[in-house]
């Protein structure tokens, strides 16, 4: 990607139609390089008001918000930095179900804008949120109603991540030994929580020496501990229905909808409105490989609770 522009903006948190602006131009600031960042910084001036006190001009800084800046003009960057460089701008919008708490129609805000587009710019929207995401995107009554394509992102190849996990560890003298495969087994592809677990392991790892099974159970229990809270919250959200088919999910021994499981039942049914809104939480994906027909996207939460919930 020579000839574009990458931009990645988080709305994790924004609460206005301000904020969204600031993050987006927070982005620019940060992101861009060599002439366009000289070419940004002198359309960052252009955007910022004076005020007049005792006759003479002074920078908006002083007393306004620069927050309050309009966002319209921050979408429009994309376009501008296209005719300016002839650089197509790929704008990344993490965290993109936000911007409905900042207010219910900025995606019909923002659709005004970036619909204008064309080739100056590609836009991925990403959320953690699936039911706010589908709302936006699948919602006929949503700006960005067929604007755009659902991806599910899926797991990491394992044979992948433990080759990179084996040259990190080889790069800092250390060796992760027969500890690979129980990281691999107990991250199952997640980025993050992968990440996590091979950090602590090689935390446990001194320099010159192999990882083994007792570095490895340290290295998970001290992960665990650290997110103890974070899965709790979790699962203090969730009703007893989403409780019991996210356990049974995490168990992984039968189709959720047998009529020989306690929570067994139709698809229609309680069983059936509890998968429904913990897809919408982004708790669980459809999963054709397991017995359940879907799984926790967060392993250490499924490892959580077949543990029993006790671990930490």
């Amino acid at each position: 990607m020579l000839d574009w522009a990458t931009v990645y903006v988080d709305f994790f948190g924004v609460l206005t139609l301000a904020d969204v602006a600031q993050r987006i131009e927070k982005a620019y600031a940060n992101q861009l390089q060599g002439p366009l960042m000289s070419w940004f910084s002198a359309i960052q001036r252009s955007w910022r008001p004076s005020v007049t006190l005792g006759g003479g001009p002074l920078p908006a800084s002083v007393s306004a918000d620069p927050g309050s800046a309009p966002l319209l003009d921050r979408l429009a960057l994309p376009l501008k930095l296209h005719k300016r460089s002839g650089k197509r701008v790929l704008v990344v919008f993490d965290e993109f179900q936000d911007v409905l708490v900042a207010q219910d129609n900025a995606d019909a805000v923002m659709r005004s804008e970036i619909q204008h587009h064309g080739d100056a710019a590609s836009y991925v929207f990403a959320g953690s949120n699936a039911g706010m995401m589908r709302e936006l995107f699948a919602d006929k009554r949503r700006a960005f109603y067929g604007q755009a394509a659902p991806v599910q992102l899926p797991p990491l190849p394992t044979r992948e991540v433990g080759e990179y996990v084996s040259g990190r560890f080889q790069r800092t003298k250390r060796d992760v030994g027969a500890a690979l495969g129980p990281l691999l087994d107990t991250g199952l592809g997640h980025p993050q929580r992968t990440m996590l677990l091979a950090h602590y392991l090689w935390d446990e790892t001194p320099p010159g020496e192999q990882a083994d099974e007792e570095s490895w159970s340290r290295a998970y229990e001290r992960v665990m501990g650290d997110v103890q809270d974070e899965l709790r919250a979790i699962w203090g959200r969730l009703n007893t229905n989403q409780r019991r088919v996210a356990t049974a999910i995490a168990v992984n021994g039968a189709s959720l909808y047998a009529s020989s499981r306690p929570q067994g039942g139709s698809r229609g049914g309680s069983v059936g409105r509890a998968v429904q809104a913990l897809e919408d939480l982004g708790e669980i994906v459809a999963d054709r490989e397991t017995a359940t027909g879907y799984r926790l996207v967060d392993p250490l939460l499924a490892a959580w609770i077949v543990d029993g919930r006790t671990r930490g």
